[in-house]
C-alpha cells in the first residue's frame, strides 16, 4: 500500500502532511507528497529528505467568467500529469490549497481511497465538493461550518518538534513575531513602528519577515531610527520554528490553522492578525476558536495599527495568568496517528 500526500503551496498547508509523513515513516509506509512549485513545498520536504513531484499549478485567480475557465482547463491538464503518480490502490490524502485539487480528481476518477483533511474552520467551496467522494473528512476544529461528508473531529497535525511544550513559569518579555511562511507586510510594518514603544516596554523580539519582505523591512527598522540593537534579532525565514516559540511568550501572527495550532500546541499567547482577504473569513473564524477559549486575542486588519498593539501587548501582560490557564487546560488528540489509523484501517 503507498499513501499519496496531496497539497502545500504555503507552510501552513504543507506541515500537518510532514506530520502525517513522520508516523507513515515510523511504520515504514510508503508515501509520496504531490505539491506546488513554490519554492517553499521544495524546500520544505527536501529538508526533511521525502519524495515529491511539483505540479505547475497556480491558486485560482480572478472572478470573471474567462479567469475560471482558465483556471479550470489548468486543473485539467495538471491532473493529466498528476494521473500517473496515482495508481488504483493507493490511497490519497488532501492537505487543502490548491496544490490538492488535481490529485482529487484523479482519484474520483480512479476509484482510489480518498481522504480530506479540512485545516481550517470554514470549507472552502472545492473541499465540499471533494468531501462528498471522500471515505472520511478529517477536522482539526470541532465547530467547522460548511462541513461535509463523513466527518470525523482529529485536530489539525503538528510536527513533533511541537509536542510537549509547557507552559512557561516566568514572563520573560519575549515577542516572536511571524506572517507565516511568505511574511506579511502589515504585520512586519506595525511591528517595526511600535518596536521603540516596545524596547522601552522592556521587550525583546524576534521577528521573521518573510524572504521577499525582509529587505523592505530591514530598512523600515533603520528608518524608525532601530539598527543593530541586540533585543530586535530580524530573519527572512527561520528553519527551527519550534526553538523560538521555545524561546517567545507572546506569537504576533496570522491565523492560518498550522500557526494557530502550532501556537496552541506550544502554550504560547497569540496574538493573531487575521488576513481579511482569505477564504470565506477563515482566518478570523480559526483566531475566534482561540480567543473563545481565552488562549489569546484577536486584533482585525483594519484596526491593527502601532496603537492597538502596544494596548493589547499591555493587556495580555497584565492578564497573562489568565491566558495561561486556559493554555493549560487545552487538551489534544494525536491527530496524526488518528489520520493514518484510518488510512492504514482498511
Amino acid at each position: 500500500m503507498r499513501v499519496i500526500i496531496a497539497g502545500g503551496g504555503t507552510g501552513g498547508h504543507l506541515y500537518p502532511g510532514v506530520a502525517v509523513a513522520e508516523y507513515l515513516r515510523s511504520r515504514e509506509v510508503e508515501f509520496l507528497f504531490l505539491v506546488s512549485d513554490r519554492g517553499i513545498d521544495r524546500e520544505i520536504l527536501s529538508r526533511y529528505g521525502y519524495e515529491f513531484y511539483e505540479q505547475q499549478i497556480t491558486a485560482f485567480k480572478g472572478k470573471g467568467f474567462i479567469e475560471k475557465i482558465k483556471s479550470l482547463f489548468r486543473v485539467f491538464l495538471v491532473s493529466l500529469k498528476v494521473s500517473k503518480f496515482i495508481k488504483k490502490h493507493d490511497k490519497v490524502l488532501l492537505l487543502g490549497g490548491f496544490a490538492a485539487v488535481p490529485a482529487g480528481i484523479v482519484s474520483i476518477f480512479k476509484r482510489c481511497d480518498l481522504y480530506l483533511h479540512e485545516q481550517n474552520s470554514v470549507m472552502g467551496i472545492a473541499n465540499r465538493f471533494l468531501a462528498k467522494f471522500a471515505k472520511k473528512v478529517f477536522l482539526s476544529f470541532d465547530n467547522t461550518k460548511n462541513a461535509a461528508g463523513r466527518c470525523i473531529v482529529v485536530g489539525n497535525p503538528v510536527r513533533k518538534e511541537f509536542k510537549d511544550f509547557k507552559v512557561k513559569d516566568v514572563f520573560n518579555k519575549h515577542i516572536f513575531v511571524t506572517g507565516g511562511s511568505q511574511g506579511s507586510r502589515i504585520i512586519n510594518n506595525v511591528v517595526c513602528d511600535a518596536a521603540s514603544k516596545l524596547l522601552e516596554m522592556g521587550y525583546s523580539v524576534i521577528h521573521q519577515t518573510g524572504t521577499k519582505l525582509y529587505d523592505e523591512t530591514i530598512k523600515r527598522y533603520r528608518e524608525n531610527g532601530i539598527y543593530d540593537d541586540e533585543r530586535i534579532k530580524i530573519y527572512p525565514f527561520i528553519e527551527d520554528m519550534a526553538e523560538k516559540f521555545k524561546w517567545a511568550d507572546i506569537v504576533i501572527s496570522r491565523s492560518g490553522a498550522g500557526s494557530v495550532f502550532e501556537i496552541l500546541y506550544s502554550k504560547r499567547i497569540g496574538i493573531f492578525v487575521p488576513l481579511k482577504i482569505a477564504a470565506d473569513n477563515h482566518q478570523y473564524f480559526n483566531a475566534l476558536y482561540v480567543k473563545e477559549k481565552g488562549a489569546g486575542e484577536i486584533i482585525l486588519e483594519d484596526e491593527f495599527n502601532p496603537d492597538s498593539l502596544i494596548e493589547m501587548i499591555k493587556k495580555v501582560e497584565n492578564e497573562k495568568e489568565s491566558y495561561l490557564k486556559a493554555l493549560e487546560g487545552i487538551e489534544f488528540k494525536d491527530s496524526a496517528k488518528l489520520i493514518c489509523e484510518e488510512l492504514l484501517s482498511a
